[in-house]
């Protein structure tokens, strides 16, 4: 496989990372959806069709899809790998130290399909005696929550655990406790797996002993417009300490000499700055204006002698053109749709995936959204998204890019 990189957010994808849903979406109560970030309970079967759906566009203009599941499988088969994977996520600070020892024993012997369904998919207290497992305080609080482990439903949106950012990678810390240790399973599959093992590769977040919580830092604020730079959003998932940290391992990598930041504020509508801005081709956006008039814009640059300078902006606008080195850029749609506006914004009309410059894909759902990009020259790519839109993240938040071509 070409070695990881992504110097930009449209340059023709060649390599991607997908999780279907499966048993963590399954796991989903109305009583728990919130704590797991969820607004709705999602009928699993028909997110699958559409998921499905997603792929097969992707696979028809030739992306490599790889799917989470059979790569953390894959790298389960080492023991070692399996024992670390385990010793971080069955902690006694999570089931109990009786219940984390006794489920050590049983998963390092397992047999690596159940050790996966684990990890993604929690473990139910219903379930602990199906492992033998005694759990001392079994009876205790199963009405609040039918969880031992919690799953990991989120792991559909594969955009927010890790980022590569040109050959580097940034490791997310991810803000909510449902999310905590997504990253761990994300980083291991890079660290261990034969497709990705580099020992000297590039880790621009996520490894120096201050870059944890609370300094956190997620992937669907983090977009790649070219290679020398990158946008970032402030929001109620990304810090601005991690932020600046980032800018600065990004400038003394050499590469990067722009960090556009884009004060979001916070708000479940905006969780991420890709829910309100998204590229989709060299110079041209799609954007929820109803943020883009509000937002606070400066730009990082490297100063002198390893320093950093900050520029406040106007508009976000004039802020991508100077750092794209454009003389403007363009943003579609161009105005406000009132209440349509507003729903398909929460439907995610704006978190497009750029497959090849001027080529989205986006949910058909977003019909006022789809026809403006398509009037602006977009190629608009449409599959149907009833369930998968009510987990609160579009086509670009279901994919991790691995590989795309340089722009030239």
């Amino acid at each position: 496989m070409t070695e990881p990189v992504v110097s930009s957010e449209i340059g023709a994808l060649r390599t991607v990372m997908v999780h279907r849903p499966g048993v963590a979406i399954a796991r989903i109560t109305p009583a728990d959806k919130e704590t797991l970030l969820f607004d709705d309970v999602l009928w699993l079967e028909r997110a699958q069709e559409e998921h499905d759906e997603f792929t097969s566009i992707l696979r028809s203009r030739g992306v490599e899809v790889l799917y989470f599941e059979d790569l953390l499988r894959d790298i389960l088969a080492d023991d070692a790998v399996r024992k670390t994977l385990v010793d971080a996520v069955i902690t006694p600070a999570r089931v109990g130290r009786q219940v984390s020892q006794s489920l050590h024993a049983l998963l390092l012997e397992a047999p690596v399909e159940q050790v996966s369904d684990v990890l993604i998919g929690g473990i139910l207290r219903s379930e602990l005696d199906d492992w033998g497992v005694d759990d001392p305080f079994g009876n205790l609080g199963v009405e609040r929550s039918p969880y031992e482990l919690y799953p990991l439903p989120n792991l559909l949106f594969m955009r927010d655990s890790a980022a590569w950012v040109g050959r580097g990678l940034i490791n997310a810390v991810m803000a909510t406790r449902a999310r905590f240790y997504e990253p761990y399973l994300v980083r291991a599959i890079y660290d261990h797996h034969s497709r990705f093992a580099d020992p000297n590769r590039t880790v621009w977040y996520g490894d120096a002993a201050d870059e944890v919580l609370p300094a956190t830092i997620e992937g669907g604020d983090v977009l790649v417009l070219s290679e020398e730079t990158v946008a970032v959003g402030l929001s109620e998932r990304t810090r601005s300490a991690a932020v600046e940290m980032l800018a600065r391992n990004l400038f003394a990598g050499g590469e990067v000499r722009n960090v556009v930041v884009v004060d979001l504020g916070s708000g479940r509508a905006v969780m991420h700055l890709d829910t309100v801005l998204t590229m989709v081709d060299r110079t041209v956006f799609n954007v929820f204006p109803g943020a883009v008039d509000r937002v606070g814009v400066e730009v990082i640059r490297p100063g002198a002698d390893g320093s950093i300078d900050v520029e406040a902006y106007d508009s976000l606008s004039g802020a991508l053109a100077d750092a794209l080195g454009a003389t403007r850029v363009a943003f579609v749609p161009k105005a406000g749709d009132g209440i349509g506006g507003l729903r398909e914004q929460w439907d995610d009309g704006h978190n497009t995936l750029a497959i090849e410059p001027g080529v989205v894909v986006a949910y058909e759902r977003n019909q006022e959204t789809n026809r403006r990009l398509r009037e602006a020259g977009i190629e608009v790519l449409e599959f149907g998204a009833g369930e998968l839109g009510r987990g609160r993240g579009g086509s670009r938040c279901m994919t991790q890019p691995i590989v795309r071509d340089p722009l030239g």
